[in-house]
């Protein structure tokens, strides 16, 4: 008899289930911060079959674990005797971690004036005893994926600015970051009174390496310089892919001759090492022409690009596989 009734009471809450439309995937992670016992066994009693359920019984706890875990609905009950449920909401919306969690309040009908408060401060949704089982489901839902929904347009964002500014074959930033931060480095210099050098390093005859071993091959190549320059270039540095075989270092802080010294370590560390491509490309050597310029103070961004593009040409016109110094 135990097992029937149990069975029935499981058809029945998956019957409610397929009546609101619930997905077994849209399962999630639920905290419920209640201290009263009776109240707190209702909900999750209610909630638990479709959900995995945590429970808080003090707000310090619940706070901690909506910072360590990944919760996707925070439900705070107003009924608190030490403790004002709305601190806790505050306290949610302040800190990074917690700040769009979304928040649904359990109130009392005579806690219509601290619902209206919890609103303002950002709460999303609320119920208000006593608690239907299937409004409970359902706003939880709702919640849930509104939620999900937010994270996954933040990330496109987040995914749609890296685009913007980083190759996305190498991970390094591309020329849109270069000529946005360019600027911004050349202001900084100009008001510390520092130096500031820009190398343009281009690998030579690279199109030999896609005529012969193809693109796939060419692409490697370039993502293994790009790691290789990231080793060597500092941390402060702005490396950056210009486009193609074509990269440019930035190196606040360091004059003409310091720069000099960086470049000429990328440049032997390049001559010196195989880029090993497994299959039948085997190992593909190549070289680097770098053309560098020191900043001027009456110089802008683009002249001093064009100083460096200008030691670069020299570089190449002289043989390749050298570094040269802008003679400004």
């Amino acid at each position: 008899m135990r097992n029937r009734a149990a069975h029935g009471a499981e058809a029945a809450l998956t019957g409610a289930a397929e009546a609101l439309g619930l997905d077994p995937s849209e399962r999630g992670r639920l905290l419920l911060v209640d201290e009263q016992r009776a109240s707190s066994q209702r909900i999750v009693g209610a909630l638990s079959p479709h959900h995995d359920v945590i429970l808080a019984k003090e707000p310090g706890e619940a706070l901690a674990t909506a910072r360590e875990e990944t919760v996707d609905l925070m439900i705070v009950s107003l009924g608190f005797g030490a403790f004002d449920g709305l601190r806790l909401c505050s306290q949610a919306r302040s800190h990074e971690r917690t700040r769009n969690l979304p928040i649904l309040l359990i109130a009392d009908p005579e806690d219509r004036p601290k619902v209206l408060r919890g609103l303002e401060l950002g709460v999303n949704d609320y119920l208000t005893r006593p608690i239907d089982r299937n409004e409970l489901l359902a706003r939880a839902r709702t919640n849930i994926r509104q939620k999900r929904y937010a994270d996954r347009l933040r990330q496109s964002v987040q995914q749609s600015i890296e685009m913007a500014l980083y190759d996305a074959l190498t991970g390094l930033n591309n020329r849109r970051s270069f000529e946005r931060r360019l600027p911004a480095m050349i202001e900084t210099a100009r008001q510390r009174g520092a130096p500031l050098t820009m190398m343009i390093v281009d690998i030579d005859h690279f199109k030999r390496v896609n005529d012969t071993h193809g693109h796939d091959v060419g692409d490697l190549v370039l993502k293994g310089f790009a790691a290789q320059l990231q080793e060597i270039v500092r941390s402060g540095d702005l490396l950056c892919r210009l486009g193609g075989e074509e990269f440019v270092v930035v190196t606040p802080g360091c004059d003409a001759a310091q720069a000099t010294w960086i470049a000429e370590r990328a440049r032997r560390t390049t001559e010196s090492r195989e880029f090993i491509i497994d299959g039948a490309a085997g190992a593909v050597s190549i070289t680097v022409s770098i053309g560098l310029a020191e900043w001027r103070e009456r110089w802008d961004s683009a002249e001093l690009y064009r100083r460096a593009d200008r030691a670069l040409y020299l570089s190449k016109s002289a043989g390749r596989n050298r570094v040269t110094q802008d003679a400004a």
